[in-house]
């Protein structure tokens, strides 16, 4: 696998057009509705996406709408070992972390994307969730970490369907409330419970807006 290349953070044309070329095409696909839109950020804020991790889609499905700007997300090393799969996703503003492994290249990468006034997205789940009827799970600590270093907000998202997503059924995509960096209660000096309890409450809040569509 070719190194990527965590050096500077690069624009690329062919997420805009992607985005504009299949957008419509997801929208009538999966039926998608959005909701909370207005909980979208200015330009000059400084935040994390964060979304539950439910099928392959989720990237596509939280960027689609106009407003939402470029994001960057993080997504697992073993996506880019093809060379071709490497080189569309990297052109697609994704980056590899290897998980469970302390890669502090990509973290190190995801406060400079944030750095740099650009947005970064996270599945705080570290991994997709193929089971357990969709239901959101705990958060690894990658999220509160970024946010810790960076001082970023956290923009909570839910990808809600009713049992599996696949074509033709409806998918929700639910924009939460802002949290604000001060809200994760992580300034100073903290230990690993301080962090894990950040991460805990980002997720609880995706929770929350997915138990509102789905229960």
């Amino acid at each position: 696998m070719k190194e990527f290349d965590y050096s500077t953070v690069k624009s690329y044309k062919l997420y805009s057009f992607v985005k504009k070329a299949f957008g419509p095409i997801f929208k009538v696909a999966y039926k998608l509705e959005f909701k909370g839109l207005e909980n979208i950020p200015d330009k000059n804020t400084k935040y994390i996406v964060a979304i539950n991790h439910t099928c392959a889609w989720d990237p596509v499905f939280v960027a689609t709408p106009k407003n939402v700007p470029p994001l960057h997300f993080m997504a697992k090393a073993e996506l880019f070992k093809n060379p071709i799969v490497a080189w569309f996703m990297t052109h697609m503003h994704s980056f590899p972390v290897k998980r469970g492994k302390g890669d502090t290249s990509a973290v190190e990468y995801g406060e400079k994307i944030l750095n740099e006034g650009h947005v970064m997205a996270i599945c705080p789940e570290g991994r997709r969730i193929k089971d357990k009827d969709g239901v959101p799970q705990r958060a690894k600590a990658g999220v509160a970490v970024i946010a810790k270093a960076t001082g970023a907000d956290v923009l909570p998202v839910a990808i809600c369907c009713n049992g599996k997503i696949k074509a033709g059924k409806k998918v929700t995509v639910s924009y939460g409330k802002i949290i604000k960096n001060s809200e994760l209660n992580l300034e100073g000096e903290v230990g690993p419970h301080a962090i894990k309890d950040a991460a805990n409450m980002v997720m609880d809040r995706i929770t929350e807006l997915w138990e509102a569509e789905v229960k």
